[in-house]
């Protein structure tokens, strides 16, 4: 039995085009998923009112509905008390009170999450991301506990994945990452924040190391695009079979675009 995942994210309200996130609304109740994920930023500036933007919005979406926050939900340096001394304080009020939300996906396995955004850090790029030690191995314990043919899926707001100066905004430290996914033998990465899709293999199919799936979506409705429209995935989950199906804003509406299908093997997943 199959798994229907959407990938939605970085909706950015308080720089969203209405029309769009409305669209969003109507697809998702439309496609029926298995469970909703949308991976972080659903503010601009981490203002009261755009959170309650979000929140009107995620109130319409289909349900069972995971969220965690992205680097946007933190308040900005108007707000410097809330940022430096409770930066998620109103992402727990408006959106979720747990941060780091799990789920389970049917029979085919689980997801957990991870807070992958800090408020502030030793360097000038404040929205970059990071993953401690606690949350891989608080990741890692939590996929231990499933049964071996059971699917692994860990996701963020930072992406694994980018390339020239995107490089530099991946989540950190990629060494410690990359031996956590591996570790933990997870199939499939969700995270978003640049504002673009990807859907590829990581590591890539000449490395060594076992590859897993990666889906890094692109913003859903906000009006800060990257070089494409916004759109988001829609994922179907098999115990050996991955299928990610990316959709597109185009003129008027959301249209599927392309499909990519991943298959398990025994040192990992490769292109189907």
């Amino acid at each position: 039995m199959s798994f229907r995942l959407l990938h939605y994210s970085d909706p950015h309200f308080g720089a969203s085009d209405e029309r769009v996130a409305n669209a969003a609304i109507l697809i998702a109740q439309h496609l029926e998923p298995d469970l909703t994920v949308v991976s972080g930023d659903f503010s601009m500036r981490g203002r009261k009112w755009e959170f309650e933007a979000a929140q009107t919005w995620l109130a319409k979406l289909p349900k069972p509905l995971l969220t965690f926050p992205g680097n946007h939900d933190v308040p900005g340096l108007n707000q410097l008390a809330d940022r430096f001394f409770s930066p998620f304080r109103r992402f727990r009020k408006y959106i979720s009170e747990v941060e780091e939300p799990s789920a389970k996906l049917g029979n085919v396995g689980a997801l957990c999450s991870a807070n992958s955004s800090t408020p502030f850090g030793l360097h000038l790029d404040w929205s970059r991301g990071f993953l401690g030690p606690m949350q891989a191995h608080a990741a890692s314990t939590f996929f231990a506990d499933l049964p071996e043919d059971q699917l692994r899926v860990f996701a963020m707001h930072h992406p694994v994945l980018g390339s020239g100066q995107k490089a530099r905004a991946l989540v950190s430290p990629m060494p410690m990452v990359s031996s956590f996914l591996q570790r933990s033998r997870v199939d499939l990465v969700l995270a978003g924040h640049f504002h673009q899709s990807k859907t590829a293999l990581f590591p890539s199919p000449n490395s060594d190391s076992r590859s897993l799936v990666v889906s890094q979506a692109p913003s859903i409705c906000s009006t800060r695009l990257k070089g494409e429209p916004n759109g988001f995935h829609l994922i179907t989950l098999e115990k050996d079979a991955i299928e990610i199906e990316l959709w597109r804003w185009d003129l008027d509406r959301f249209k599927p675009s392309y499909t990519r299908s991943f298959q398990l093997h025994e040192n990992g997943w490769t292109n189907a």
